[in-house]
C-alpha cells in the first residue's frame, strides 16, 4: 500500500496578505507545514465508528441498492432539486437526507471532535449523499476530488485538500476524505468526507 501523503497549506500568522478576487476579504499567503497526523488519525478512527454502527452501515448498504437505479439523467435531476432546496433549507429529497438516522448518527460522532471537525458527510459507492452534519450545496460528489481521489487509490489512504475559506462554516478548513469498504465482502461502500478547522489544526 503507498503511504499516505497527507499535505496541505496552514495559514502563516506573519505573512503579508493578498485580496481574493470578488471579495472584501484578504487571504494570508500560505506556508508550506508538515503533514498533520491529527487528520489521518481523527479521520480513520471516525471511518471505524461508522463501519461499527450498525445504522450507518445498513443505511449505506441500502443506499448502493436503492440508488443503483439512477440514471445520470435522474441524478442530474435530484442534483438539481437538491440545490434548489439548499438554498430555501428544506425540501423533500433535502429533509429525507439532513433528518435521516445516518445524519444523526453523523452528528454525534462529530460531537466528541467538534473542535477539530467543521463538518462530517457520507456519500454512496456512487458519490450521492446519504448523510451530513450541514447542508452541502450539491447532492451530486462524484465529480469532486473528495470522492474520486479515495475511490481510485488505495484502501485506507486519506486524501487531503489545500485550506479554503468555507462560507457556510465561516472560517478556513482543509478538507479531507476516506474510502469505506464493507467489513463483510469488501466491498466499497462509499466515501466519508470532512473538513476540519484551520485553527484548530494550527494549534495541533
Amino acid at each position: 500500500m503507498r503511504s499516505c501523503r497527507i499535505g496541505f497549506l496552514l495559514l502563516s500568522m506573519i505573512a503579508p496578505t493578498m485580496p481574493v478576487a470578488g471579495t472584501a476579504q484578504t487571504l494570508p499567503i500560505a506556508a508550506r507545514a508538515e503533514d498533520s497526523p491529527l487528520i489521518g488519525s481523527v479521520l480513520r478512527t471516525v471511518a471505524a465508528e461508522i463501519l461499527t454502527d450498525q445504522v450507518v452501515l445498513t443505511g449505506l448498504r441500502q443506499a448502493a441498492r436503492e440508488n443503483d437505479v439512477y440514471t445520470m439523467d435522474a441524478i442530474i435531476q435530484r442534483d438539481v432539486t437538491w440545490r434548489l432546496q439548499a438554498k430555501r433549507g428544506t425540501g423533500p429529497l433535502l429533509d429525507t437526507v439532513m433528518q435521516g438516522e445516518m445524519s444523526r448518527h453523523l452528528t454525534l460522532a462529530r460531537v466528541p471532535r467538534q473542535a477539530v471537525l467543521a463538518d462530517l458527510m457520507l456519500t454512496d459507492d456512487r458519490g450521492l449523499l446519504v448523510a451530513a452534519t450541514r447542508i452541502p450545496s450539491d447532492y451530486d460528489q462524484s465529480d469532486e476530488a473528495k470522492y474520486i481521489v479515495p475511490t481510485t487509490s488505495d484502501p485506507g489512504m486519506v486524501h487531503v485538500e489545500e485550506a479554503a475559506y468555507d462560507e457556510s462554516a465561516d472560517d478556513y478548513v482543509v478538507a479531507a476524505s476516506i474510502l469505506l469498504i464493507d467489513p463483510a465482502d469488501g466491498r466499497m461502500l462509499g466515501v466519508l468526507c470532512a473538513n476540519f478547522t484551520l485553527a484548530a489544526l494550527a494549534r495541533d
